[in-house]
């Protein structure tokens, strides 16, 4: 018997990807439609012709939100406007299509296309963030957009929410940010780390249809949709990992951990104390460990470097399955850009040109096959 899917359109120009959806899975699925009124101007004439697409009350008669509510065996919303996630967020059901989804006791497929300055709108953040409380956030991805632009806020294609309907693809652990090493219990040793690039990876491999475990430092933002869990030492990190590693298939480790941690001293160290001595200890090598107690895992390790060294040496080392340098003297800590190589144990395998780390977490992910 085929899956019954409500498809829920909104007012955007990638209402096309839905068409195309439709077209290619028709034989597997049974589908029926509800969209907004603005969704309706973005649907070709061809595919309202050949479709029964309700989108008023009048259209049908007794109670369809009741109906359609208890037909469906999944609502994928897709794509879903800035203005319908705001509305499903707050509860309000002014139309047929957001009745019907509070009608619904399960969760829902929400699929966000919009402007990257939309979708990066606190508020907008705010609102992905407790639908994802209850409900699926799949994408969106980094890619062109409408008039020329291109930023985040791109519709998964269909191939790749067809992926997440069928949980074809695995559970993937992405750390990001830099760690926090106490002198005492005031002052901390970190580095200049961003997380943008892990946080790139995380949205990138989301998009594609992963279940993505985002293990990122407390000082830098979460990502709305994922399962967020915050760190602040490399102990906490390591922590974090061994409390999310069961029936993980691969772990991104795009955090920046600190070389050395320091021999803490209780209280706070007051200047009148005059000058300090720190010792400082060299610290462990988390992915290098992981590795060691889970072979099965797929480890990819990053490599800030001060030269374009292809350092075997080091992912031999490390015993992990890929190493992805870059160097910090040319794509500094904090910049948008990056320019990386990758290798495994003997290899190049990929070597990129300078780009925005949302390209470049694609081009790395291409490159290994994700």
């Amino acid at each position: 018997m085929k899956k019954k899917i409500l498809l829920g359109l909104s007012g955007s120009v990638a209402c096309s990807k839905a068409e195309l959806f439709v077209k290619q899975n028709s034989e597997t699925f049974e589908f029926k439609f509800l969209s907004t009124h603005n969704g309706l101007n973005y649907l070709s004439e061809e595919f309202i012709s050949s479709n029964n697409i309700y989108s008023d009350w009048s259209e049908l008669s007794g109670s369809p939100h009741i109906e359609l509510a208890r037909w469906a065996d999944e609502i994928i919303i897709y794509p879903a406007s800035a203005n319908l996630i705001s509305k499903i967020s707050s509860g309000i059901a002014d139309d047929l299509l957001t009745s019907t989804i509070l009608m619904f006791s399960k969760p829902i497929y929400i699929c966000p296309a919009m402007h990257e300055e939309m979708y990066v709108n606190s508020q907008i953040q705010s609102n992905v963030l407790n639908l994802s409380k209850n409900h699926y956030i799949v994408g969106p991805r980094y890619g062109n957009l409408d008039i020329g632009d291109k930023g985040l806020g791109r519709l998964i294609e269909p191939d790749e929410l067809l992926g997440v309907l069928n949980k074809q693809k695995g559970k993937i652990i992405v750390t990001s940010g830099p760690t926090y090493e106490e002198i005492d219990d005031v002052k901390v040793v970190t580095n200049k780390s961003s997380g943008k690039q892990g946080k790139a990876l995380a949205i990138e491999l989301s998009a594609r249809g992963y279940e993505i475990i985002y293990i990122h430092s407390a000082s830098i933002d979460h990502i709305p949709g994922l399962d967020n869990i915050s760190f602040h030492s490399s102990n906490d990190l390591k922590n974090k990992i061994l409390e999310n590693i069961n029936n993980t298939d691969a772990i991104f480790m795009t955090a920046a951990v600190s070389d050395f941690t320091v021999k803490k001293s209780s209280g706070k160290i007051s200047r009148s104390n005059g000058n300090i001595t720190l010792e400082f200890i060299p610290n462990e090598d988390i992915i290098a460990s992981i590795k060691t107690s889970y072979p099965e895992i797929k480890c990819i390790a990053f490599s800030a470097q001060v030269d374009d060294e292809l350092n075997f040496n080091k992912i031999n080392t490390k015993n992990v399955d890929y190493l992805v340098i870059n160097n910090i003297l040319k794509n500094k800590f904090g910049s948008d850009t990056n320019k990386v190589s990758i290798i495994d144990k003997q290899h190049l395998i990929f070597e990129s040109e300078e780009l925005d780390k949302n390209e470049i977490s694609r081009d790395i992910l291409n490159a290994l096959e994700y």
